[in-house]
């Protein structure tokens, strides 16, 4: 599990995730959570080693802190 954020809006990715995604990622500015969220599930299973799994770890992080992936 993710440890929670002392900062609003700064929830780090997980950990254990695939360190292509992760380059992927942060190649477009993604770093926490939050962005994940504002990037959309669409964008974001387009993107370069983001595989099921990835989406799976992030998805269970989101809810972890009360967050939605939006479909676009």
């Amino acid at each position: 599990m993710t440890p929670k954020s002392a900062e609003p809006g700064r929830t780090p990715l997980p950990r254990g995730m695939d360190p292509l995604a992760r380059r992927s990622l942060a190649h477009a500015g993604v770093e926490t959570l939050e962005q994940v969220v504002q990037l959309g599930e669409r964008k974001l299973v387009s993107m370069p080693g983001v595989c099921p799994r990835t989406v799976a770890q992030l998805q269970e992080a989101l809810d972890d802190h009360g967050l939605e992936l939006s479909a676009g």
